[in-house]
């Protein structure tokens, strides 16, 4: 990846988060809120696949780990948001294909997040485990809803990568410089550029 790269995910990353703090958080719906960078991380996973959605989920929570109005131990949406990543990117095949299977994976993910923060929360001490099944069922609904509107748009940014050369899923397999030949004319011989 080059530099203009990395600097336009830095920048999409810093818009999430900022989306994320000043227009969701805000919204006070009952019992969550809208989870804007598990939706993100789980597209940039399904399109990358689970080293990018491990790592996105990784930089994303962190960032929002260290963002001022966070209330929780470090590391642990990091941790959440890195692991979601890595089992979106992993599901992506069977997601592929059909616009309700991203979003109700998304939904799951969503309803597993409460968990894993009131686990690593009671690792430390500090945890609760009462309502976690009501915000995991509120998180769920919240991220059904707001996932048709960010994978798209996700899978469409990121699909623009596709043309200068940026790796994706589909083609992370094949070498660089090694095309495929037509499988019916050579039965899958290879050819270096």
């Amino acid at each position: 990846m080059r530099l203009t790269g990395i600097l336009a995910l830095l920048c999409g990353l810093a818009l999430v988060l900022a989306l994320q703090d000043l227009l969701l958080s805000a919204v006070r719906l009952p019992l969550a809120a809208p989870d804007l960078l598990l939706a993100v991380v789980a597209a940039v996973a399904f399109v990358r696949g689970p080293r990018a959605g491990l790592l996105v989920g990784f930089l994303l929570g962190l960032a929002a780990d260290l963002t001022p109005p966070a209330a929780h131990a470090i590391g642990s949406q990091a941790f959440v948001l890195c692991l979601s990543g890595y089992l979106a990117g992993r599901a992506a095949q069977a997601v592929r294909g059909t616009v309700v299977r991203p979003i109700l994976l998304v939904a799951a993910l969503a309803a597993l997040a409460p968990f894993l923060y009131t686990a690593l929360d009671y690792a430390v001490g500090t945890g609760e485990v009462q309502g976690v099944a009501a915000a995991a069922a509120a998180s769920a609904l919240y991220a059904g809803v707001l996932a048709p509107f960010v994978v798209p748009v996700v899978a469409f940014l990121l699909g623009r990568g596709d043309s200068r050369g940026l790796p994706t899923q589909r083609s992370h397999s094949r070498l660089p410089g090694v095309k495929t030949l037509n499988r019916r004319a050579s039965a899958g011989s290879t050819q270096v550029l």
